[in-house]
């Protein structure tokens, strides 16, 4: 799952949504209330304190990772089949594909009973008609999840969600290499990087991933940048053109000085290669890699997101997974009480004893069960200081734009007019759209 997290999760952070990869328009494709044969679904609410009760008969078809994830998802459906006696299916279908499969699985009467979704992808399900409201566990969903993980699952003022787990992305350090280095400001890694690279060798200080632009509002968030306004709610506030966001994109281009690659060649693969290597000290990457670093043969530390010059810390994109009961279920009642059972707070923190998952659920860090090794410590820390990862259905039309921008100016371009001309851009897509 490294390279599907590595490469789609970062479409998780870069996610050039999965409306344009699952062909929707945010039109409705299916109607929420109906089920694989056409038939309205029960999704009544039993009345007062009645306990949600299964269809007899229920089977559920669950689509998730099958991968790195198997260790939870064979303890939680262990636990599910014998408490209620229900069979499931369980699929290998990566979270970014779940939209485009139940297009056209769902009709066909093939497609998942629960699903999984990512932040920038809840809209979209939301207004084609894909999922059912989290009506009947609204409350303690919203209970015990942190607020940001409710909303990313909310979508015009209607739960649709079941939060599972969080992610963003901060500096993980080869300790061998780095040793005693002061690491605590950007100006900090910029001279440690000067003097180790060795660049006709393949030896860096620090790589990224700039053409990758979710990974870019880190530094344009850390100078008061944004992209819609009101915490990433409104779309007529456009900020990835304001006064940092421009700052923010000129340290970027400043950082070509240690990072003399050509856009095009700083990839993910060429940086996690060097890394694996002993060849690259500072890597930045995503809590979703946490398993796979701390299996290197060589001491893996992590750093917050240092302060940026006459600056704050950089802020990265954060954003949640959860699942979602289809609305072509024919068991619905079964699906929720799926959906809600495996992503409990106690399921979290099993997920991330057994997998390493960051929980969605409103923790302090201490409690039993969950990991207490340096990286999962520290990038609980860094969820705390995070920017939200906007889930409105136009963030699809944001990384076109920024990408453009960021490639015109790591190539020598005017922050200020690329991003002028990539603001314009996405004003006019929001605008067309409706």
């Amino acid at each position: 799952m490294k390279k599907k997290l590595g490469a789609v999760l970062l479409s998780t952070l870069m996610m050039f949504t999965l409306a344009a990869c699952g062909g929707n328009t945010g039109t409705n494709t299916a109607s929420p209330s109906s089920n694989a044969g056409g038939a309205p679904a029960n999704t009544t609410e039993p009345a007062g304190n009645e306990e949600l009760k299964p269809e007899p008969g229920a089977e559920l078809r669950f689509w998730t990772f099958t991968t790195d994830l198997k260790p939870f998802t064979d303890y939680a459906i262990k636990e599910f089949e014998q408490k209620y006696n229900i069979k499931v299916t369980v699929e290998d279908v990566g979270y970014w594909d779940s939209i485009g499969r139940l297009s056209t699985d769902g009709p066909a009467g093939v497609g998942a009973d629960v699903f999984g979704l990512q932040t920038p992808d809840v809209a979209n399900a939301a207004q084609s008609g894909l999922i059912l409201p989290n009506d009947y566990f609204e409350e303690e969903t919203k209970s015990i999840n942190k607020p940001d993980t409710v909303a990313a699952a909310t979508h015009d003022g209607i739960l649709y969600g079941y939060p599972w787990n969080v992610y963003t992305f901060s500096l993980y350090y080869n300790k061998d290499l780095v040793k005693d280095a002061k690491l605590e400001t950007w100006d900090d890694i910029i001279a440690f990087s000067k003097k180790f690279n060795d660049v006709k060798n393949n030896k860096y200080g620090f790589l990224y991933e700039p053409k990758t632009s979710a990974f870019d509002v880190a530094f344009m968030t850390g100078y008061g940048g944004y992209i819609f306004g009101n915490n990433e709610t409104d779309v007529n506030d456009i900020g990835i053109n304001n006064e940092g966001s421009v700052k923010g994109l000129k340290f970027i281009q400043s950082l070509r000085e240690i990072m003399p690659l050509a856009l095009a060649d700083a990839t993910n693969n060429l940086k996690e290669g060097l890394w694996g290597q002993g060849k690259l000290a500072i890597n930045m990457d995503g809590s979703w890699a946490i398993g796979e670093h701390n299996k290197q043969p060589f001491p893996v530390g992590v750093l917050p997101m240092p302060k940026l010059p006459g600056g704050e810390n950089a802020m990265p994109l954060a954003g949640s997974t959860g699942y979602y009961v289809s609305s072509y279920t024919k068991y619905p009642n079964a699906a929720k009480i799926f959906a809600n059972f495996i992503t409990t707070k106690e399921m979290q923190i099993k997920n991330n004893e057994l997998t390493g998952a960051l929980p969605a659920a409103d923790i302090t860090g201490s409690e039993q069960g969950l990991r207490s090794d340096e990286l999962t410590q520290g990038f609980l820390k860094q969820i705390a200081s995070s920017h939200r990862f906007p889930g409105l259905f136009e963030t699809q039309y944001v990384w076109p734009a920024l990408d453009a921008a960021v490639a015109e100016v790591w190539n020598g371009g005017d922050a200020k007019a690329a991003l002028d001309k990539a603001a314009e851009k996405l004003k006019n897509n929001i605008a067309n759209q409706k």
